[in-house]
């Protein structure tokens, strides 16, 4: 094998070391919560705050109008008793009644606007549930999925490791260090192929001796354009 076979072989291992290193970064930095999930999570937990605030409120209005509806009956029971006698106690004590009753009215219609509110909030509750749950399912699903391409891309990676390793075993100092510079230099590739005269990265047509020097395999020719190492095989 032609040490030009053998760089042209190097690279393309290397590029894919390159391809499935980006990859796997890619992936790792997919992997965990997204923003997404996250929102769902904030938004049931605020409805969650706002459903428990009502109730408390609720619970808070059933309580005063249980309250003014054992002043209101204490009073009736002494209204019509039959013991109170004295004119001006009787109208207190009507006075009280109009005031309890209206005050229970008042009380009765929060109520029910807090029920009406309640019974919003709860729909509403159930709603992002939903939503959340299922967000929640294609985030599992796709990091399931990103997890094994983790896996394989990690395995992928340590079987170039060694190709890479035995590869650059096989060929001279020399010749792996104008590589590595190429590559270095021209994002990450240091030998392009020539077909038809033609450079594989660029497009430029390589002169005709050069091409057919690249051909024999006589040496290192370089495109005119793109300096890249030609390789012809």
């Amino acid at each position: 094998m032609s040490i030009l076979q053998q760089l042209y072989r190097l690279q393309l291992v290397d590029s894919e070391w390159d391809e499935k290193s980006r990859r796997l970064e890619e992936v790792q930095a997919s992997l965990g919560e997204t923003d997404d999930l996250r929102r769902a999570r904030q938004a049931v937990a605020e409805m969650e705050a706002e459903l428990e605030a009502l109730r408390r409120k609720t619970r808070a209005v059933e309580l005063d109008v249980a309250a003014v509806a054992a002043r209101l009956q204490k009073n009736q029971d002494r209204l019509y008793s039959g013991k109170v006698r004295n004119p001006k106690e009787l109208a207190n004590l009507n006075e009280e009644a109009a005031a309890l009753r209206r005050r229970q009215s008042e009380l009765e219609d929060r109520q029910l606007e807090l029920m009406i509110e309640g019974e919003e909030a709860e729909a509403e509750l159930a709603e992002r549930q939903a939503r959340l749950r299922q967000i929640e399912a294609t985030w599992r699903a796709e990091q399931a999925a990103l997890q094994q391409e983790q896996a394989n891309l990690k395995a992928r990676l340590a079987e170039l490791a060694a190709e890479r390793e035995a590869m650059r075993a096989q060929i001279g100092a020399a010749e792996l260090a104008e590589y590595d510079d190429l590559r270095a230099r021209y994002g990450g590739k240091a030998v392009t192929a020539l077909r038809r005269g033609i450079c594989q990265t660029c497009g430029v047509d390589v002169p005709t001796g050069v091409a057919r020097a690249v051909e024999r395999e006589e040496g290192f020719y370089y495109c005119p354009v793109c300096h890249r190492l030609l390789y012809g095989g």
